[in-house]
């Protein structure tokens, strides 16, 4: 007698987990604007620095942006958001904020227009096509429609910003044109949170190996997962929000 597993049992250990991580810290960092925050960020560690700027770059509902607003008050708070009803949205919540500035755009290495495919859960949204992959992985999810977005390169948007920099990335596929668009203002970031992929679940879209060599050859250093995100069918890891640290010259 043969037995399959039709789901990796782990998939649900970890959504457990998740529930004691944020009742753990629900009383100090509430659901805002609705959106949970990213309570797998919330390290020591990363609590206690006080960069100049913080950039969000895939602000999708807020749930790393808010939480910056609230970790770091004095820090400048840059937002990037393509789709255009979620970055008016974003807008409008902090009109009164001089400190937060919401981008309504796509970073990427050049400037101009591309079509921004929007999927129906709107944080697999991306510059990139779902692949064959995406679609066998998430067969609730798919695409909704597409529409034109501006480009614009992130040493363009940061000109007139002071580092230190704290950068999250989250674009779904497009990180490699999001680095490579930070040109020399790569060297201002002292961390950077980025989604990297294992598998490609967007045609063309670059994985952790592309990732990790473009930072460590610029000055990075990997420092691990703040987590990760597995196939509930298969329980592979999908892709990991991957720490990168500004490496520090010896002493």
């Amino acid at each position: 007698m043969s037995f399959r597993l039709n789901a990796d049992p782990s998939f649900s250990f970890r959504k457990i987990e998740k529930l004691f991580l944020a009742a753990k810290l629900f009383w100090r960092f509430p659901r805002s604007h609705g959106a949970w925050p990213k309570y797998e960020y919330l390290k020591p560690w990363i609590i206690d620095q006080r960069p100049a700027a913080v950039i969000d770059v895939g602000i999708n509902i807020g749930q790393f942006l808010h939480l910056a607003y609230r970790l770091w008050p004095e820090a400048k708070i840059i937002g990037v958001e393509p789709t255009a009803d979620l970055a008016d949205k974003m807008a409008t919540l902090y009109k009164d904020e001089p400190s937060v500035i919401v981008e309504a755009c796509a970073a990427s290495d050049h400037d101009g227009e591309a079509n921004f495919h929007i999927t129906k859960d709107s944080q697999n949204s991306s510059l990139l096509e779902p692949s064959e992959s995406f679609v066998a992985d998430r067969p609730d999810d798919g695409l909704l429609r597409t529409e034109t977005v501006q480009l614009r390169r992130m040493d363009d948007i940061l000109k007139d910003e002071a580092g230190p920099f704290f950068v999250k990335i989250d674009v779904q596929g497009a990180e490699m044109d999001v680095l490579r668009g930070f040109g020399d203002r790569l060297g201002d970031i002292e961390t950077l949170i980025i989604e990297a992929p294992f598998e490609e679940a967007y045609d063309g879209a670059g994985g952790f190996d592309d990732i990790y060599r473009y930072l460590a050859d610029r000055g990075m250093d990997y420092a691990g997962p703040l987590g990760t995100l597995t196939s509930k069918h298969t329980g592979r890891v999908r892709q990991e929000d991957a720490v990168f640290v500004k490496r520090q010259s010896p002493a």
